[in-house]
Formats: structure tokens, sequence, C-alpha cells
């Protein structure tokens, strides 16, 4: 197996030794240009990853893999377990079944990733807009939950404040 080495644009430094998997999943996803230099042992001389990644025969699956990007599976856990647990009180009325139903269904498939932590890479842009798909939901939760903390905060800080504005117990009104 060959080792890769490509050009960093901004330094114009030499960044390797890289398994074609990487360097591939690299061009794949954009952050090496097609226009940037790549070398590996047997090639005489520098050429563009273009010109490179699109002269490769089809890759065996061994060197097309790459891992998982990394925190999908934590994000995806976290927003499987906040997806159940914020669906128990709604799935008492049944209006919350869908919600129950899609958190279990995420933590399946999280649990399904854990059997293949390599994938192909033409599939890593796939799986990073994924990964991002599950952080932002996944912020939306801690957002909502600092939200509603500080809700019961103000409200119990606007329950102490008209208790104690009273002088002594509050009396209704008699006609």
């Amino acid at each position: 197996m060959a080792s890769w080495y490509y050009v960093v644009s901004k330094t114009r430094d030499k960044s390797g030794p890289h398994d074609e998997a990487h360097v591939r999943g690299q061009f794949i996803t954009g952050e090496i240009a097609p226009t940037t230099l790549v070398w590996h042992d047997g090639l005489p001389d520098w050429i563009p990853a273009g010109e490179a990644f699109a002269t490769l025969k089809s890759p065996d699956a061994a060197i097309a893999q790459v891992p998982l990007p990394e925190g999908l599976r934590a994000w995806m856990a976290f927003v499987g377990l906040f997806t159940v647990l914020g669906s128990l009180l709604p799935s008492l009325l049944l209006v919350g079944l869908p919600m129950l139903l899609t958190g279990f269904a995420v933590l399946g498939a999280r649990s399904s990733l854990a059997r293949t932590p390599y994938i192909h890479a033409d599939l890593l842009p796939f799986f990073l807009k994924l990964k991002r798909l599950f952080a932002c939901w996944g912020w939306m939760y801690v957002i909502g939950l600092l939200l509603f903390v500080l809700a019961l905060l103000v409200y119990a800080a606007l329950a102490i404040w008209v208790l104690s504005a009273a002088q002594g117990p509050l009396r209704l009104p008699l006609r």
C-alpha cells in the first residue's frame, strides 16, 4: 500500500505520509482541491489531485474505506436519548408516539453504525452532513433545556417576589 503526500495550499508544506483512503476522503470533501499537488510511491512527479483520482481504477474495498466522522455516533446517542425522554409525557396522550418512534429509530441507527466503523470514501460527504444534522438537533435540545430552566427560575423568582410583596397572607376581597 502506497504512502500518499500532498502539498498544503496555504503553507506550501508537504503533508504525509497518509493512506490513500485518507487523501481520497479529503479530496471528496473538498479539503484538498483538484489543483492540489499529490504524490505517492511509484509516481515520477507530483500531479494534481483531480488528475490522480480521475485516473485511479476502481479501488478495492480495503483501500476505499474511511472511518466514520468523529462524534457522529455520540451526537446520535444524545439526540436519540433526548428524543425518547422528551416524548414520554406526550406519548401518554398518543401525540408523542411519532417522536418516541423517531428516538428509538435514531438509537437503532447508531447501534448499526457500531458494526460498521468504516465507510466507503465516496459516502464521507453524506456522513459529514448527517453529523452536522445531529449536532444541530442536539444543540437545539441543549438550548431548549436551558431556556426551560431559565423560565422556571424566572417563574420561581416572580412567585417569591409576589409573595414577599404581600403584607401577610393573600386575601380575596369579600363582596
